[in-house]
């Protein structure tokens, strides 16, 4: 392989590299802190004859970068997008779509074949 060549392709791999680089998603840490679990409420049961599993205290979430994660019972985790958008699932895999609201309080339901959970934390001031 002659240098001339050498070169055209290590500018080429350098040219594409540059654009990965630049899109690389920035850590998401706005939403950074600890979320005290506030309520879960049944708001509808659709069981068919049986009762939906029985609420507890929630877990406490904490967010770094972006990533929400828990160490209670529930084990909670998850992502937050720059919008404030939340995605979490627990050691059952029940699925959480919430959303984080101005005032630090992410609200979010469950939406199960049999029941909905909506569910509220509050963030902890500094």
């Amino acid at each position: 392989m002659s240098g001339q060549t050498r070169a055209v392709l290590a500018a080429a791999m350098f040219a594409l590299a540059i654009p990965a680089a630049a899109q690389a998603p920035a850590p998401v840490t706005a939403f950074d802190g600890n979320y005290v679990g506030i309520s879960a409420h049944i708001a509808k049961s659709t069981a068919h004859g049986r009762q939906c599993p029985r609420q507890h205290a929630l877990d406490a979430l904490t967010i770094t970068n972006g990533a929400v994660q828990s160490s209670g019972r529930e084990r909670w985790t998850g992502s937050v997008d720059p919008q404030g958008n939340v995605v979490l699932r627990n050691k059952l895999s029940m699925r959480v779509d919430a959303q984080i609201d101005p005032q630090g309080a992410i609200k979010g339901r469950y939406q199960g074949p049999a029941c909905m959970v909506d569910y509220v934390w509050h963030k902890k001031p500094v």
